[in-house]
């Protein structure tokens, strides 16, 4: 008896729609960018029972002639490939022919479309069981997309869906982060008869993050830009504050450059999440998540986009570039962003008539941080220092033997006094570390380090790096390093741990900075342990010094750990304790 069989056409169409739909938001997520690829200005989504019963998508971008609109739901239909070679230069996010079948198989569509010179335009309708057309139909130039019963015919899909609020939750993710990649279009999602959000278009990233993160919280981000060879990136990057507990606000988008600058798709890709969290090392507590809004371009053919089903994941043909690219761009920039400002002569009023001095304010000022940051008090929020610096704050007092309060232009300011001096000296060390090139010590006894052969492999592929960061070695046996010099500042350090966790980052994201944050460690750590503890008492000299002393360094909000070294408490805070 025979055991391979070919499977029925419905059960074909059930796991083919399983890897691409998994709940009602892959459904919006996917005619949504349909819409988008057809020059929709305006993207409208109305959900009904959390998606499950139903969901319409509503765009006013290119229509389908009637044939088409039937041609749509045949599986591999698409109008923007012609060849195998275009699979890794497509420019677009998708075509309706691609999702529309697997929505069929998931639920019941019904699809109404017409072109802007047509006078009439067509239904369609379709399901697990094909597409049939529908006849004429009045409709307004573009095309709507209605799904109800989604999974029905799918009753283990169907039983993993979480509540219909969860589900609207997810939508509202998916369709936010395809707003801000598409700021000149407008997008509104309705529940439950319930307008959620509408986003009118925009001219750029910036005004959408306005719409979506409020206009306070966006106008604290700072723009980075940078070229490398084989990438191009963009975006903004949230102040380090304002972390998160998760990643959820960490949005990485990919296309491809030149032409006439095609869209965008977000991802969830290793290499770049990495790369992103390695520039804001040491700028943010560890396990904590940045605000990140970063757009990657490279040139056609350098970027495979077909390697996920629904397109979520791709793969670089030189990872390592793009890491080393947006890792460094970002590191630059927070430094920046973050430095001391010189101090000017002349006070100016702000936007909202509190007195300052300066130019223009810090681009990561004092607003409050995020309601998840997390790290500010209830009555206080985190402070970045501003044009006249530490050096022009007035000292008060030592609050538990640990904290300096001082004050300037009614402002109370906190201090921790630790936190301020370990990032002074963390710079100071830096600097001289950097000034003496990286020493190497030979090991006497080489260290056997036994790797995959995968990370073996890695490891030679990048010997030239590793030597110039002063670990020298070569391949011994099947799966076994030999190392044979060390970094002379990490000597007693774990060798193979570090080898190890180098090796593991160069085969998954094809680069990585194990050496640099491992030293940055070691500094950080010998700053941490020479630094002024919480319970010393400093002398008025002491503390004018290490104030005068953190204008002196280029980056002095946080300490090299990523916790934040002065607070914020407004006068009117202090004055609604006594209900003044």
């Amino acid at each position: 008896m025979a055991k391979i069989a070919i499977l029925p056409p419905d059960v074909q169409g059930q796991i083919a729609a399983g890897e691409v739909i998994e709940r009602p938001a892959s459904v919006v997520k996917e005619l949504a960018e349909n819409a988008l690829d057809a020059g929709a200005r305006q993207v409208d989504v109305r959900l009904v029972g959390g998606g499950v019963d139903g969901i319409t998508v509503v765009d006013d971008g290119e229509g389908m002639t009637p044939e088409d609109a039937v041609l749509a739901f045949a599986r591999h239909a698409t109008s923007k490939l012609t060849g195998i070679d275009d699979l890794v230069r497509v420019g677009t996010l998708g075509f309706r022919g691609e999702a529309l079948p697997s929505i069929a198989a998931a639920g019941r569509v019904r699809l109404t479309t017409r072109r802007a010179d047509a006078p009439v335009g067509a239904a369609v309708e379709a399901d697990a069981n094909g597409a049939r057309a529908a006849g004429p139909a009045g409709a307004a130039p573009g095309t709507t997309v209605e799904v109800a019963g989604l999974f029905e015919a799918m009753p283990a899909r169907r039983k993993f869906l979480r509540t219909p609020a969860t589900e609207v939750g997810h939508v509202a993710d998916a369709l936010t982060r395809l707003a801000v990649a598409s700021p000149t279009t407008g997008f509104r999602l309705v529940a439950e008869g319930r307008e959620l959000f509408h986003h009118p278009a925009v001219r750029d990233v910036r005004q959408r993050l306005a719409q979506v993160l409020g206009a306070e919280r966006a106008a604290s981000f700072v723009a980075i830009e940078a070229d490398g060879p084989g990438a191009e990136i963009s975006g903004v990057l949230g102040p380090p504050r304002e972390s998160l507990s998760s990643a959820r606000l960490l949005w990485t988008y990919v296309g491809f450059s030149g032409g006439r600058r095609p869209g965008v798709r977000w991802v969830r890709d290793r290499v770049l999440t990495h790369a992103v969290l390695d520039g804001f090392e040491s700028f943010v507590v560890k396990g904590r998540y940045p605000a990140v809004v970063l757009f990657i371009r490279v040139p056609p053919g350098t970027m495979d986009v077909n390697v996920h089903p629904a397109k979520l994941e791709v793969r670089f043909h030189r990872s390592s570039s793009v890491h080393q690219l947006v890792a460094s761009a970002i590191r630059s920039q927070l430094r920046r962003a973050l430095a001391p400002v010189a101090p000017a002569t002349e006070p100016v009023l702000s936007s909202g008539g509190a007195e300052r001095v300066g130019e223009a304010t810090p681009p990561y000022g004092s607003s409050p941080p995020a309601a998840d940051a997390g790290t500010a008090a209830d009555q206080g929020s985190l402070w970045q220092p501003a044009t006249r610096g530490f050096r022009a704050l007035r000292f008060v007092g030592q609050l538990f033997d640990g904290y300096l309060l001082c004050e300037r232009d009614g402002q109370a300011l906190l201090i921790d006094q630790h936190a301020a001096h370990e990032r002074v000296l963390f710079e100071r060390l830096q600097a001289e570390h950097a000034a003496r090139g990286v020493e190497r010590d030979a090991l006497l006894v080489p260290e056997t380090v036994t790797l995959s052969r995968a990370e073996c492999g890695a490891l030679a592929e990048h010997a030239t790096a590793l030597a110039a960061a002063g670990l020298e070695g070569e391949a011994f046996g099947e799966g076994t390093y030999l190392l044979r010099t060390m970094p002379r500042v990490l000597r007693d350090r774990d060798a193979g741990a570090l080898v190890r966790a180098l090796a593991a980052e160069l085969a998954t994201t094809g680069a990585s900075e194990a050496v640099a944050r491992a030293v940055d460690a070691v500094l950080a750590t010998i700053a941490c342990h020479s630094a002024v503890r919480v319970g010393q008492r400093l002398e008025r000299g002491q503390v004018d010094a290490l104030l005068a002393s953190m204008d002196d360094v280029p980056v002095n909000a946080h300490c090299p750990h990523g916790r934040p070294v002065a607070a914020l408490l407004r006068r009117s805070a202090v004055e609604a304790l006594f209900q003044r």
